[in-house]
């Protein structure tokens, strides 16, 4: 029986809540990096999203809602959970809360009738400080709220002054950007790092490598992301959307298994190479396979945020097929009066020093050095048969 919409969109929301939380600490390292001295971000550490520099610690607490979207009240679970997390810190001597800021991130509203509508701002008035905190006293005293419990016990065991320096750091951000904002927000910080109409492409680039660096922070592989990271890789990618440059969404080579290849066999690239007598499960196939798809992924993705002329497409192409032409034509004449054995070989020869071993130094723009486009290329041009390997191709396939 299938489920009902509001199960399957609570099973959705605390999914985009970690999808949120990874943006949100791309969003808060780069307006942190406009403030602070080479700060690092880390991501489920002390808190959701923490921001560190010499100077200060800054922990963000990310409530995301998108169903049943309300408001932040005083009783709140989303509150009381933070204000567990930020007690057990300070409890614990995990934080220096002196030096320390704490960010409560939501999509809610906090209404001004509220009492921690005061933590919208900073307290700088010791009467609001002493309301605050008889408020919040009184709450987790006199509640009968179970799922904030523990939220109160912790609180509670707080001193006095180490309550006051708590709600002194405590800065809330209610009516936050939401899942589908965020990018737009991103984008308005990376504004001034491309060209005018680049910076959807931009994007996507920069959070890809975003993501791969948050998986390698979450799994402990990297103790953070610094900012000089992330302003290296802004910068590469800028200059990769020069005119004489494309940007690699696909910079790592592909895994191929046997299964691939079975379910590629009757490819006509793939053909080609069984005709030079190379084994299909070899890993010089794989090789050519993982070459084939990322260089038609790339040129489709180019071609589809508008990088990449058609025009130029086919210049690139024509490039390649006069290259292989004049090679293949002298391979053709030694060929002449070879064994049907000896043409096998010369044709695997020629495969394997010229476009294996070795890649024609044909680039589909200047500062374009990636390999795996003119290989792949030239997969794809075997593919529709307009090349070839062995001196008789065209017969054999």
């Amino acid at each position: 029986m299938p489920s009902s919409p509001i199960t399957d969109f609570s099973a959705k929301e605390p999914s985009l809540g970690y999808f949120y939380q990874i943006k949100y600490a791309l969003l808060a390292l780069l307006t942190s990096t406009k403030e602070l001295n080479n700060p690092k971000v880390r991501i489920e550490n002390l808190d959701d999203v923490e921001i560190e520099d010499i100077n200060t610690l800054q922990l963000f607490q990310t409530k995301l809602h998108i169903k049943n979207k309300g408001n932040l009240t005083n009783s709140s679970p989303d509150f009381w959970k933070t204000i567990r997390i930020w007690s057990e810190h300070i409890t614990n001597g995990l934080i220096d809360i002196d030096s320390t800021i704490l960010n409560l991130i939501t999509t809610e509203a906090v209404p001004d009738s509220s009492l921690l509508f005061k933590l919208k701002t900073n307290i700088n008035r010791e009467s609001d400080l002493d309301d605050l905190i008889s408020g919040l006293d009184q709450i987790s005293i006199d509640s009968n709220n179970q799922t904030n419990s523990s939220a109160y016990l912790a609180y509670q065991a707080l001193s006095l002054h180490q309550k006051q320096k708590l709600v002194k750091s405590i800065k809330i951000t209610d009516n936050s950007v939401d899942i589908t904002d965020i990018d737009n927000k991103i984008k308005r910080e990376l504004i001034l790092s491309t060209y005018p109409g680049h910076l959807d492409a931009f994007l996507e680039i920069l959070e890809g490598w975003w993501f791969k660096k948050a998986i390698e922070n979450l799994t402990e592989k990297i103790d953070g992301i610094e900012s000089g990271e992330l302003q290296m890789k802004i910068a590469n990618i800028r200059d990769s959307f020069q005119a004489d440059n494309l940007p690699n969404h696909f910079p790592e080579q592909l895994e191929i298994s046997d299964e691939d290849v079975n379910t590629l066999k009757n490819k006509a690239f793939i053909k080609q190479l069984e005709l030079i007598q190379i084994n299909s499960n070899s890993k010089t196939v794989k090789r050519a396979i993982s070459d084939f798809r990322r260089a038609f992924e790339q040129r489709s993705k180019w071609l589809r945020l508008q990088l990449l002329n058609p025009e130029e497409e086919e210049d690139f192409d024509k490039r390649l097929r006069d290259y292989w032409q004049n090679i293949f034509d002298i391979m053709c004449d030694e060929a002449d009066s070879k064994s049907i054995e000896e043409i096998h070989l010369l044709g695997k020869q020629f495969y394997i020093n010229q476009f294996a071993v070795s890649c024609p130094q044909i680039k589909i723009r200047e500062k374009f050095k990636e390999d795996f486009l003119t290989r792949g290329s030239y997969q794809i041009l075997a593919d529709s048969k307009k090349i070839g390997w062995h001196p008789n191709y065209k017969d054999k396939l």
